[in-house]
Parts: C-alpha cells; structure tokens; sequence
C-alpha cells in the first residue's frame, strides 16, 4: 500500500510541473501589454519630438534647413528639377506602393492637423533645397568686362599712329601657359584678355588669331606633332564675337612652343594683304621647336614694311624676356611686360587713340539687350529649379492626403484643409522664386549700370585727349 502511495504522489508530481511549464507566469503575461504601450509611447514621443524640429515656413533659412524626406532618398537632382512644364507631376510608381503604409502609421499617431502636416513633410521633401538656394544666394553676374585702353605713348601731331588695317593675334598655347598666377591658370587669363582684346580691335580692324603648341603634348614623343601645330583658329575678318569666343575656346594648352613658327605663318599671310597689319604675340615663353624666331620676324618685315610685331611676354623670366623682346625689335615692334593678369589687360592695348567713329560706337563695349537677356537667364536658374522642386513637393502631400482620405485615415475636413495648404505651399514657392529672380536680376542690372559708366566715362577722357591732341576725327 506505501509502495502505491508514493508512486501516486511522484505521478501528481510529474503533472503538476508539467502544467506549470506550459503556462506563462502570470506577471510576464501582466508585463507584455505594458512593454508595447510604453515602446508605442516612446515611438510618438521621438516623433514628435523629431516634428517640433520641422518647420512649415516657405523661406531661404527654414527650406535650407530642412531635413530630406524619408523616402525621398532615391529623387536625384537631374530628376528633381526636370521641368515638367504645366503638367500635374504624378507620384513614381515605387514610391505609391510603399507611401500607404506611411501614411497609415502616421494617421494613426495623431489626429492633430499641424502634427499630419509635418509628418507629410518629413515624408516627402525635397533633398536639394539647400543645394539649390546656397547656388542661387551665392549667383554673381558674369559679364564680358570692356576693354578700355588708356594710350600712355605721347603721340606728335606730326606722327600720328593710326590703327592697322588688319591684326593678328598669336596665342602662345604651350604646356607651360598651364602653369597657374594669381591662382588662376594663365591659359584662362590669356583667353579672356585675347577675347576683349579682339572685341576692341575689330571695331576697327580685320582679326585673325593663330594658336601654336595646342597640338600634342610636351612629351619628345609629340615635339614633331606639335611643333608643327600651327592654326588659324579665326580666319582673317570681320570680327563676329560668338564665333571668335568659340575659336578662342576650341583648344587647350598642351605641347612645345614654336615660336618662329607661328611668326612664320603670320609673315605669309600679311604678305598678300593690302595694307599694313599689326601682329601681336601672346606668350610665356620662348622658342623650344629649335627655330629662329628673331629672323622670322626680320623676314616678315622685310616682305612688309607696313607690318609691326608687338609681344607681350606674361610672367616670363628673364632670359626669356630678352628673347622676345628682340623679337618684338626685329619686327620694329614693342615689347610689353605683363607680371600678372591685370598687367596683361592693360598692356594689350592700342597704341592710338580710337577715333571719333570708335568713340561713338564705344556703348557697345557694355551689355546690350541681348547680353542682359543671356544674363538674367543665369540669373533665375537656380531660383526657377526651386519652385519646380518645391511645386512637385507640393504635388506630392497632396497625392498623399488623397491617399490618406481614400482610407478613411482622415476626414473629408481634413483632407480639404491638407490639399489646400498643398497649393498654398506651392504658391509660397513661386513666390520665393520669385523674390530670389528679382535680387539676382538686380545684381546683374547693378553690375550692367556700372560698366556702362566706366565706358562712359573712358569716352569722356579719350574725347579730352584728342581735343588736347587736335584731333577732329
């Protein structure tokens, strides 16, 4: 009987435990509803921390200061700011099937308007307002800037010099105009001083302008190549200022210096022209093709007396500096020093004064029309991609309050005061475009004002000159 007993007790045992086993202790059951609501709590509670930091505000600061939208990581700029013209902007496919989801979660975090609206916001901003307003804040106009020339030659009554019938403009383009000064490449300081140079001369004067060491590189592999590469860029004529800007654009700096070369090619073609012609070098360094270019330009003056060779030698040294100057003398010419960009402006100049006829066609040295048109397109780019980002933004929240209204996440009301603030948004955007447009096309009017007086006021001083001079025309 104590034998059965005890098995008794040891199989009640083995049930009781196993019970036990199976069923969750109440207090764990008690403590996992807890642990969600206060996980959920603390998820509203980051959130709404996180939108207290957004702010609603249609303005350079707050736009710059907001965050990317959370499933607008894969919008790239390119695609961004495509212009769609008036068409309504529809939501990409990938971004419709997963926003539902978003929505619903923050429908159903709070019911309270200005928190939905934020939270559409910290959904689907633009990630490129930032980029875009520090571009349009920090626009300057960009100008063609005039070529005064201020003569310092003291010219006689009795020899008076007057502009050449035709000017040809050798540009050195070797590897070493690769070299930088004043911390901008000197080929690019060349060019621009080349490019307002010619505007100035072919009121005037049939151009030409010659490029050598563009062709190659600096390698003894190359020299051959390049030192042969001697080009006409422009041809001789009438100066057309787009086609001449292209020209003086089509070639890079790359190989050795031909020097002799290039006054060569200038010598044969000034023999056949009518009249005399005016050669003016550009360059940072001497001959290295093995030529002979003092003899080139005693050659070119003795199968044209009329024919002048002038070289402005830019931030050479000196055993360089001796070598074109008796280029320059050989080619009964001058030689210019120019230490620096702003040397280089002032002495590719006329050495004469501009007639009257110059003068009174000197207004078209400063921005026409045409130029503020170009100028002012400059000026709204970066404005006019902030109201295209901004109007698809806007597109977007109303897309998604439609899409929130459809579900029953928010109420006709709602949904009516969500599309509505859309359109105000996108409104609000226009606007800042606007305002953005106006103070870059000011910029650009100031900077055009001021460069018409500078013009201005060089026809003032050279009209002085000439009535000191004598001159009548």
């Amino acid at each position: 009987m104590k034998r059965y007993s005890l098995f008794f007790l040891i199989f009640t045992s083995l049930v009781l435990s196993a019970c036990s086993s199976d069923e969750p202790d109440e207090e764990v059951v008690a403590e996992q509803p807890v642990k969600e609501v206060v996980k959920k709590e603390e998820t509203k509670q980051s959130k709404s921390e996180h939108f207290k930091n957004i702010s609603l505000e249609v303005a350079e600061e707050s736009l710059m200061a907001l965050e990317p939208g959370s499933m607008m990581g894969d919008l790239g700029y390119e695609k961004d700011i495509e212009d769609i013209g008036f068409n309504t902007p529809e939501l990409d496919t990938e971004l419709k099937n997963k926003l539902p989801a978003k929505l619903e979660e923050l429908a159903n975090g709070s019911s309270d308007l200005e928190t939905i609206k934020k939270g559409l916001v910290s959904l689907l901003a633009s990630p490129h307002y930032k980029e875009i307003i520090e571009n349009a804040k920090a626009y300057e106009p960009h100008f063609e800037e005039p070529f005064l020339p201020d003569p310092t030659k003291s010219v006689s009554e009795e020899e008076e010099t007057k502009a050449s019938d035709k000017a040809i403009i050798l540009l050195d383009a070797s590897s070493s105009m690769l070299q930088q000064t004043d911390g901008r490449v000197k080929m690019e300081i060349a060019k621009d001083a080349v490019k307002s140079f010619a505007k100035t001369i072919g009121q005037s004067s049939e151009v030409s302008l010659i490029v050598y060491g563009h062709k190659g590189s600096d390698s003894d592999a190359d020299k051959g190549a390049s030192c042969s590469g001697i080009e006409e860029v422009y041809p001789m004529g009438k100066y057309e200022k787009e086609v001449f800007h292209e020209a003086v654009d089509s070639f890079d700096s790359k190989g050795w210096t031909p020097l002799a070369g290039a006054v060569q090619k200038a010598s044969e073609m000034s023999s056949s022209y009518d009249g005399n012609t005016t050669i003016y070098i550009v360059s940072d360094g001497a001959e290295t093709c093995d030529g002979d270019p003092v003899g080139a330009s005693k050659n070119l003056v003795a199968k044209n007396a009329e024919s002048t060779v002038n070289i402005i030698g830019f931030d050479v040294n000196g055993e360089t500096e001796n070598q074109l100057k008796a280029v320059a003398e050989a080619g009964n010419g001058e030689y210019f020093k120019a230490d620096n960009p702003e040397e280089l402006k002032n002495t590719i100049q006329y050495e004469w004064l501009p007639s009257t006829l110059d003068l009174a066609f000197a207004f078209t040295l400063a921005p026409d029309g045409w130029d503020m048109v170009a100028e002012y397109k400059v000026a709204e780019k970066y404005p006019l991609e902030l109201w295209t980002i901004g109007r698809k933004e806007a597109h977007r929240i109303i897309e998604a309050a439609a899409i929130m209204s459809e579900n029953g996440w928010i109420t006709d009301e709602q949904y009516s005061e969500l599309r509505d603030w859309g359109f105000e948004r996108s409104e609000s955007m226009k606007e800042l475009h606007y305002t953005m447009s106006k103070t870059n096309r000011e910029k650009a009017d100031t900077e055009s004002k001021e460069i018409r007086q500078r013009v201005d006021d060089w026809v003032e001083k050279m009209k002085e000159l000439k009535k000191e001079r004598g001159d009548t025309w």
